[in-house]
């Protein structure tokens, strides 16, 4: 890749204070050059995609030297209907054998039950619009974007790994990435999927107490030094209730949960319940969706999400969150998937 060395060198002459201090500020001379990694076609023609085939994988950018992720877009053609699930977003930084980022790409962007929904936060927007995808053999497809800054120090590599045995016909592409002169952060951007299924399980009498967090969905758990930026938490719930599971978090070790919640709503922003989808920066509901058969209006499959911009969390030794899958985990009988985001050196 072509760096300029005079743009180079007056990136590296500037202190990291001096970069960091004024880097975020719109008025204020960017220390970095813009660049984009795409699927153009390269001869200049309207062939502005690739095939991706069935079990396989394809590299949508290699980036070297220092530098940012500021912004990913895609948007996909499927031969699959449960595209959403069975394509993969990996990233793997500064040349690592393990993607700090490995979850399925409907999840990675708050649609955990496989359907497009159009919404926008602070770091993800969907541009959907299904009803009207007359001009394509899947309509349940959109416009992917997320925000979340992502820096690294000698490299970058994000790939799209195709996990079905049907081809997505056309992948279409935009990583827009900053060149720095040197490392614009010691922290490395992370997401973390994860799965309870559902289990034969009866409410217990009464309202026992869940001091422990056992049974839980697991959110989260590592260690090192970082802060805990966010989740999306997928629901198929067979029944209501499930929204009074609390939040948990442990810092550094730490013998007991240090923030506890009150309740799953009240951790995603919302209260009595969720009874619409809505979107808002750092909060919303981003599916709301009614299951036929099931009699109980609190029932249906939701998918939430909760971002800390403004109030993240930070670690220095490890993290853990955990949240109940209804009050001491008496819905066990609904199935659980979430979306851990975070930073971390």
């Amino acid at each position: 890749m072509h760096q300029p060395n005079g743009f180079l060198a007056t990136v590296a002459a500037l202190s990291l204070s001096a970069v960091l201090a004024f880097a975020g500020e719109i008025d204020q001379p960017q220390p970095y050059r813009a660049a984009r990694a795409s699927s153009a076609d390269p001869g200049g023609g309207n062939h502005d995609f690739v095939s991706v085939q069935g079990r396989s994988s394809h590299t949508v950018a290699e980036l070297r030297g220092a530098g940012r992720i500021v912004h990913m877009w895609f948007t996909l053609r499927p031969k699959d209907p449960a595209y959403l699930h069975k394509t993969r977003l990996l990233i793997y930084w500064d040349g690592r054998d393990t993607p700090a980022v490995d979850v399925p790409f409907g999840d990675f962007h708050a649609l955990g039950h496989g359907t497009v929904r159009q919404f926008h936060n602070a770091f993800l927007s969907v541009e959907a619009r299904p009803t009207l995808n007359h001009n394509v053999i899947d309509p349940n497809v959109a416009g992917f974007n997320s925000y979340f800054p992502m820096p690294y120090a000698q490299g970058a590599q994000v790939v799209i790994d195709n996990t079905s045995d049907k081809p997505i016909d056309a992948l279409y592409y935009q990583i827009d990435y900053q060149i720095w002169g040197s490392p614009p952060s010691p922290l490395r951007f992370h997401a973390r999927y994860n799965e309870s299924p559902p289990e034969t399980a009866e409410a217990p009498p009464g309202y026992p107490s869940n001091p422990d967090g056992n049974l839980n969905h697991p959110v989260l758990e590592t260690e090192g030094k970082g802060h805990f930026l966010g989740a999306v938490l997928s629901i198929d719930a067979v029944t209501g209730g499930w929204w009074e599971g609390d939040d948990m978090m442990w810092i550094d070790g730490e013998k007991k949960a240090s923030i506890a919640g009150t309740g799953t709503e009240d951790y995603f922003g919302g209260a009595w319940g969720f009874r619409r989808e809505y979107h808002m920066p750092y909060h919303g509901v981003s599916v709301l969706e009614r299951v036929e058969g099931r009699t109980d209006w609190r029932a249906g499959r939701f998918s939430v999400y909760r971002f800390h911009e403004k109030d993240p969390v930070p670690f220095t030794k490890s993290f853990r969150m955990s949240i109940e899958r209804g009050h001491a985990n008496d819905r066990r009988n609904c199935a659980y998937t979430s979306v851990a985001y975070w930073y971390q050196e």
